[in-house]
């Protein structure tokens, strides 16, 4: 559910007073320009986007570490304030230890085959055994398996379904490859190759930085010729040879301690995508630093402010609490050091209260600043709504997201994620520390004081568990080339940004404009939205209808 509140005017934060709980606690007014220098350095070419494992990741803890040190801030860990965690960097395939024969021909690697992220290692010899879609369900009424011809077998199976790869596939349950994989394993089958010769489905990964090994040699055929002849008994022999190959960083934690029973957790990434990658959004040909001030220099800088003010304040009130104050790295990677941090401090967390997330706090427009979680304890909106910050709140019930608020979800901690909104820059070098709203980031620290004041000492925080909006992304084929509005609550998918020389962009769509169809399906979310996209591949065309200016208008796009 989704909510707004309008309150005050945007220079409501300079007349907050005291002593009403529905008022603006007062953060310290010379918190703006700290903010400033702190997204500034963070955001800086010098640090080379902050990838974990760079020189760039080392430098931004160090000023991290600084800033904590020089504010009396203690290390969390015993002595230290790191904690250090392993991150995919690479998988490594030597030459001589991967290969694969038909009929006696050596078969080239990356041009008619290639092993995938569910391989094990290992050597293989035999007859294939074809297996079709490699599904058992009595349910489904389909059983393309025979036990006795698999024990020892290799298994040749097809990466799609008996009706396609679509959202509304009656085999939806078998779409994953891996645990149609892992079922010829516990039938025996020492190998499998995968081949794509019905249906529709997208290639599996050729190219990929960890490994899902399911425990035996996984490969797939590209060569389509060859992999029609694969569905006849074959004999075949091969090899597999992967090697991951990972990355040190580490997450920097640090403890005010006020000597009370209770500690609230404040935490936001550092890391970014250094020059790019796969999460990148640019298309330009040259590499460049991706700096990340909003994702996330302004959650660090947000973090960092809190540090200063609670490890100095007198007031009272805010000294009722412990405070722990966490920087993730890998947070892009998938979540990987919020989840690290979590997993090994199980034994200390029973003082915590709660948590609070800042990952994208410096581009507020419009007063609008989204709060995620609210449906983690029945006891935020008591806390969080009587509150008049002068801003315009978007209220998001889900404890899970794309952030690291949902690490803490897991562990039954009632969590908060505060963000202003993607823009066009998201994951593109040109999110830079000019753009950033820094009278924003300190409003929310405002806010997040207001929250804290708010809080009552004594008793539990309950954690309730939240609707899960999508248990699982759709998987796209093909993209319409734009940004969305996330803070967008009306009917509809609204466009922040469209990327030049896509589909959107060749169709004439432009920023502001709201999508409200996509071929048949209507569109009235971005869950609706996504859901569209993933029925379309490659070369396919649809009809678009969107508003603009309150008109309907309708486009051709071609993917």
């Amino acid at each position: 559910m989704i909510r707004k509140i309008l309150v005050l005017s945007f220079w409501a934060p300079l007349l907050w007073a005291q002593g009403n709980v529905s008022s603006c606690y007062e953060f310290p007014r010379d918190a703006v320009e700290q903010i400033r220098q702190d997204v500034a350095y963070l955001a800086s070419d010098e640090l080379g986007g902050r990838k974990p494992g760079s020189d760039g990741d080392e430098l931004s803890r160090e000023y991290i570490m600084a800033q904590f040190r020089n504010h009396g801030v203690e290390p969390y860990f015993k002595e230290t304030y790191l904690q250090e965690f392993s991150v995919p960097n690479r998988v490594d395939r030597p030459a001589d230890g991967n290969y694969f024969r038909f009929k006696g021909d050596a078969l080239k690697l990356d041009e008619a085959y290639y092993p995938v992220m569910y391989s094990g290692n290992g050597s293989f010899k035999g007859e294939t055994e074809y297996v079709s879609f490699g599904i058992e369900s009595q349910k489904l009424d389909r059983d393309d398996l025979d036990d006795e011809d698999l024990k020892g077998a290799i298994a040749v199976m097809e990466i799609s379904s008996p009706d396609g790869i679509h959202p509304h596939s009656k085999f939806k349950d078998w779409h994953d490859i891996a645990k149609r994989i892992r079922l010829l394993k516990t039938k025996g089958a020492k190998a499998v190759i995968l081949v794509h010769t019905k249906g529709n489905a997208n290639s599996p990964k050729s190219e990929f930085k960890s490994l899902e090994s399911i425990g035996i040699p996984v490969i797939y055929v590209s060569d389509p010729k060859i992999a029609k002849k694969l569905r006849r008994s074959r004999e075949v022999e091969g090899s597999v040879s992967l090697h991951a190959i990972e990355d040190v960083t580490y997450n920097v934690a640090g403890m005010i301690n006020n000597g009370q029973r209770r500690t609230i957790i404040i935490g936001a990434h550092y890391d970014h995508l250094g020059f790019g990658g796969e999460s990148s959004r640019y298309t330009g040909e040259e590499p460049m630093v991706h700096n990340g001030a909003d994702d996330n220099a302004s959650g660090v800088a947000g973090l960092l402010g809190m540090a200063r003010f609670l490890s100095k304040t007198q007031d009272p009130v805010m000294r009722r609490f412990n405070y722990l104050l966490v920087a993730f790295s890998g947070e892009e990677m998938g979540l990987l050091g919020s989840k690290a941090f979590v997993e090994r401090t199980a034994t200390r967390q029973e003082s915590w209260y709660y948590m609070f997330n800042m990952d994208m706090i410096g581009r507020m427009e419009d007063d609008r600043l989204a709060v995620n979680g609210m449906g983690t304890s029945p006891q935020w909106r008591d806390l969080v709504e009587p509150i008049e910050c002068g801003l315009n709140f978007e209220f998001g019930e889900s404890g899970v997201g794309p952030s690291d608020h949902t690490s803490f979800y897991y562990a039954s901690v009632p969590a908060l994620h505060f963000f202003t909104g993607t823009h066009p820059d998201y994951h593109k070098p040109s999110d830079d520390a000019d753009k950033i709203n820094v009278v924003g980031i300190y409003r929310v620290l405002g806010l997040m004081s207001s929250i804290i004041r708010n809080t009552p000492q004594g008793g539990d925080f309950v954690f309730t568990t939240t609707k899960i909006e999508s248990t699982k992304a759709p998987k796209f084929s093909v993209t319409l080339g734009v940004m969305p509005d996330y803070l967008y609550s009306g009917n509809g998918m609204k466009i922040d940004g469209v990327s030049p020389d896509k589909p959107a962009a060749k169709a004439g769509l432009k920023a502001g404009d709201i999508v409200t169809q996509l071929g048949e399906v209507q569109v009235s979310d971005m869950q609706s939205y996504m859901q569209a996209l993933a029925q379309f591949n490659q070369g396919d065309k649809a009809t678009l209808l969107y508003q603009r200016e309150g008109k309907v208008e309708k486009a051709q796009i071609q993917f």
